[in-house]
């Protein structure tokens, strides 16, 4: 495959902003190294370094959780790499045209109905809001008020628009204090471009149809936060979705997430103040004289980062899943 060239869109005549015109840039090197972490995503001989991950909470879907350390070439540097693999069982389909009802789930209604409210009354899923956009002919402009809400279908990506950056606010960030539970306020901008649509049939033994999608992170945080390594706080990362049907009609989801480079600091409170988890560590590595190895706790605190990563998106399985079968019963054909 050819490499995708880049090129710098053509504002529209609806002025951009500065911010506006930042975000355009930073669009597009998300784009130049994002494509490149996708295509080692699916690469099967790509080496990682994968441990099992516990959850540590109820969930009704089986599921595996995986998370990874590895090294990426990125425009031919090698880098360091955090990631997270997960396999879902998303649901069952019955009735003909499987096939092409699973696209259109996936392509139309997948992200526009990742949303829900619990029963103690907090949001679950994911909630979308656009920010621009880039049409065919290369113009880059803000969404129509009446489309703030709705991710653009996948099926126009690469037709209608080149790319649409958009803003993902997490509601299932939630951490546990013992009884006490904390819902974190964390958003990401995601970048939906062609390259990273997938529809391959019979994509192994068992399975009729993969349809995958995915998109890169740009380096911005919407909400600012004081995690060192998190949400809008990547150098590059991209997330993909594999929606996997077998021949029975089961849809399995399998999740892949790379982020880096590695983080050094587990909280930032600014330039000049020490991360207290990683600067504790590495102090101890000095005192000890080595005796201590900092690199263990590293590598312990960024798979627990994975695991908080597999939690958000474990949950967001479990929510679309339901929003999948109801769906199925209206569109049975």
């Amino acid at each position: 495959m050819a490499t995708t060239q880049f090129a710098v869109p053509t504002p529209s005549s609806e002025q951009l902003t500065s911010f506006e015109q930042s975000l355009v840039t930073k669009t597009e090197a998300a784009l130049r190294d994002g494509l490149q972490l996708e295509r080692w995503t699916r690469d099967p001989n790509r080496k990682i370094e994968k441990h099992l991950l516990s959850l540590n909470r109820q969930y009704k879907l089986k599921n595996k959780a995986y998370g990874y350390l590895a090294e990426v070439s990125i425009s031919g540097k090698t880098l360091t790499a955090l990631g997270a693999l997960q396999e879902v069982e998303f649901g069952r389909m019955t009735g003909p045209n499987q096939e092409q009802r699973l696209k259109d789930f996936v392509f139309k209604h997948f992200l526009n109905t990742a949303c829900w409210t619990y029963d103690d009354g907090d949001a679950g899923g994911f909630t979308f809001k656009q920010m621009l956009r880039c049409t065919a002919d290369g113009k880059v402009e803000r969404f129509p008020d009446n489309q703030l809400t709705q991710t653009v279908d996948w099926n126009l990506i690469g037709s209608k628009y080149k790319w649409s950056l958009g803003t993902i606010y997490l509601h299932d960030f939630v951490i546990y204090l013992g009884p006490i539970k904390k819902v974190l306020s964390e958003a990401v901008a995601v970048v939906q471009h062609p390259d990273f649509i997938h529809i391959v049939e019979n994509p192994k033994p068992g399975y009729k149809l993969e349809v995958a999608i995915g998109y890169p992170f740009i380096d911005f945080a919407p909400i600012p936060n004081y995690f060192g390594f998190g949400p809008g706080k990547f150098n590059w990362a991209v997330k993909t979705f594999s929606f996997l049907l077998r021949d029975n009609g089961e849809v399995r989801c399998d999740m892949d997430f790379v982020a880096g480079a590695r983080t050094k600091k587990v909280f930032d409170f600014g330039k000049f103040i020490p991360d207290p988890l990683y600067g504790t560590s590495d102090a101890l590595q000095v005192l000890t004289l080595g005796a201590y190895k900092s690199q263990v706790f590293h590598d312990f605190m960024d798979l627990q980062m994975s695991t908080q990563h597999s939690r958000v998106h474990q949950a967001l399985m479990e929510g679309s899943s339901k929003v999948f079968a109801a769906w199925l019963k209206e569109n049975p054909a």
